[in-house]
């Protein structure tokens, strides 16, 4: 998959009224193996662009049959990519942020999903809270949730339907029916895998939370895929 940096700044800015160009952010990207590392500065427009980046990767990826997991760390941090005075320099990126930012998501991100430290959430939290009617702040507060289990997390599907934020719906069938195929599969193919079904299937809830919300339930992962949680009704 081809992933342009400048082609989220470009469709990001717009979207949330900011007046910037993609050189105005201080955005950072580069993969090796199956990581993708992302870094931006804390400005909360930034970490705005961090976040639909992260939503735009992840929904793609997911499109294409590959569910993604990480976290999002604040902290130091050294990311060397595509640097003028030395072009032929490899990317490279170190510090206290990017262990952390690993730490906590092989320790904490019980399934695919991207989640952030507190300390990240309560930035976003109190950037929202001084500019409730911004763009920029319905968009964290549309994607940016409190998980039941505790950590904020990246919700991907949070473009589904309408709300504070997504004032129209866009038809997303053919993209919705990849999913479904994708997520139905790996839920079969981890049936004999506890711990991987149990992975999947948190997939497929949010996956199904999310269209019955917006009215789209001829999408949603059938019961002979996806049986309910203990307890529910």
């Amino acid at each position: 998959m081809d992933i342009r940096i400048d082609g989220f700044a470009q469709a990001f800015a717009p979207l949330v009224d900011l007046k910037m160009t993609p050189n105005d952010f201080d955005d950072r990207f580069h993969s090796f193996s199956d990581f993708i590392v992302m870094s931006v500065r804390r400005d909360i427009c930034e970490i705005g662009l961090l976040v639909f980046a992260v939503f735009k990767v992840c929904r793609t990826l997911l499109s294409y049959g590959f569910a993604s997991r990480g976290g999002i760390a604040m902290g130091d941090l050294y990311h060397r990519h595509n640097d003028p005075e030395n072009p032929t320099a490899p990317p490279m990126v170190f510090g206290p942020a990017f262990v952390d930012a690993y730490t906590f998501e092989s320790t904490h991100a019980d399934g695919p999903r991207v989640i952030l430290q507190n300390k990240v959430w309560q930035h976003i939290d109190r950037k929202c809270d001084e500019r409730p009617s911004s763009k920029l702040s319905q968009f964290l507060r549309t994607h940016v949730h409190r998980a039941e289990d505790g950590p904020a997390y990246i919700n991907i599907f949070a473009d589904l339907g309408t709300s504070a934020f997504y004032e129209f719906s866009s038809n997303m069938d053919t993209e919705l029916q990849a999913i479904h195929k994708h997520i139905c599969t790996a839920l079969d193919e981890s049936s004999d895998r506890p711990h991987q079904f149990k992975k999947n299937a948190q997939l497929a809830r949010e996956f199904n939370a999310a269209l019955e919300s917006a009215g789209l339930t001829r999408h949603l992962i059938p019961r002979t895929k996806l049986p309910k949680k203990a307890g529910a009704h």
